[in-house]
């Protein structure tokens, strides 16, 4: 019999990534790990080797499309799961986009893969089109440039009606900076996927429980694992917040409705 530390509680998984291919292993994977819900992003961009190389050296990016369609239609019907756009800022929000924007439960932004800083017209283009649909944004940081924390909060604090994410718990790993950066700037919520439990639970103790989301990074991250870490670093008692009450509460799709089903 299960003994983990999220048993009875609703755990929402607020970042995973998938393709038409990789929806069943994410579903069983799910059941397995008591994850109630999903919330995915296109997955396949880059290699992971070609992401890595990017992040260490904070390089030039590319202009490349993810498969938002592809994603959109693996779900299907499927009660449990939903879509964040990710969007390519190369290029400003234009009518193919708004249409599968439509269809999503957020917007996504990858720094990392695409070399654009927060602050580009073109990313605000995307953040308006998410702004008039009530949607969440979320962004993965790097850095200390264009890319970087600092710049996602001042995007934020230009947008105070939307509401962001900062994503892979800031830089990733061992980055205390990062709830600090986004301490005062209240609409930014972290997001704990490749964070130590320690920096986990400096950003709880720093910006409040109300404002930590659990998420996994599926598939380069497992669940249990990331699930194993939060629970260690969190409180009993803000735990339902953390593993699913504030993802629930940021985005339209409170029980999923509309998004790939009911629940």
């Amino acid at each position: 019999m299960s003994s983990d530390a999220w048993d009875g509680i609703e755990v929402v998984d607020a970042h995973a990534h998938a393709n038409r291919a990789l929806v069943p292993k994410l579903l069983a994977t799910m059941a397995a790990e008591r994850v109630s819900a999903a919330f995915l992003v296109a997955g396949g961009v880059v290699s992971p080797m070609e992401l890595s190389h990017t992040i260490v050296t904070e390089g030039p990016g590319r202009d490349v499309d993810a498969d938002n369609t592809e994603l959109l239609d693996a779900i299907g019907g499927e009660p449990s799961l939903a879509a964040f756009y990710f969007a390519n800022p190369h290029r400003a929000a234009g009518e193919p986009d708004l249409a599968l924007l439509d269809r999503c439960a957020g917007l996504k932004f990858a720094p990392g893969v695409h070399g654009i800083g927060h602050l580009d017209p073109r990313v605000q283009s995307y953040v308006d089109a998410a702004a008039e649909r009530g949607l969440p944004v979320y962004s993965h940081c790097i850095g200390n440039g264009a890319l970087s924390v600092d710049q996602y909060a001042r995007l934020a604090r230009r947008n105070p009606e939307v509401t962001f994410v900062l994503g892979h718990a800031g830089r990733g790993n061992f980055d205390l900076d990062a709830a600090q950066e986004i301490r005062d700037t209240e609409n930014v919520l972290f997001e704990t996927s490749g964070g130590f439990d320690f920096v986990i639970k400096d950003a709880v103790e720093t910006l409040g429980a109300e404002r930590v989301v659990f998420g996994s990074e599926f598939p380069i991250q497992h669940p249990r694992v990331e699930l194993t870490k939060l629970c260690l670093a969190v409180a009993e008692n803000d735990l339902p917040a953390v593993l699913g009450g504030n993802i629930r509460r940021i985005t339209s799709t409170g029980t999923f409705s509309g998004k790939g089903g009911s629940t």
